[in-house]
């Protein structure tokens, strides 16, 4: 089982996720603007992974935390759940 946390700050919002265990998995800066990758953390999702987009804000609903996005190869707007973006390497 995964723990997402989202502390949210002034020009940003730092995303960490952490295992069961309570090592750190994932943790990254959320910048509205800024360009990010898909990659899943569910190795069997290969939907949409490694797809380049844009930041646009966070979102939640009774499911989850979601991220809005802009897709760069189509410019289409969508939908992501949050620990599926990462930065660049």
């Amino acid at each position: 089982m995964k723990t997402i946390t989202i502390k949210e700050l002034k020009h940003k919002s730092v995303l960490t996720i952490s295992g069961s265990n309570g090592e750190l998995i994932r943790k990254i800066d959320l910048i509205r603007g800024y360009e990010y990758i898909l990659n899943p953390l569910n190795p069997n999702m290969h939907k949409n992974r490694d797809r380049k987009v844009v930041f646009v804000k966070i979102e939640t609903d009774k499911r989850g935390i979601y991220g809005k996005v802009k897709y760069l190869d189509t410019s289409r707007p969508g939908k992501v759940e949050i620990s599926d973006l990462d930065t660049f390497l």
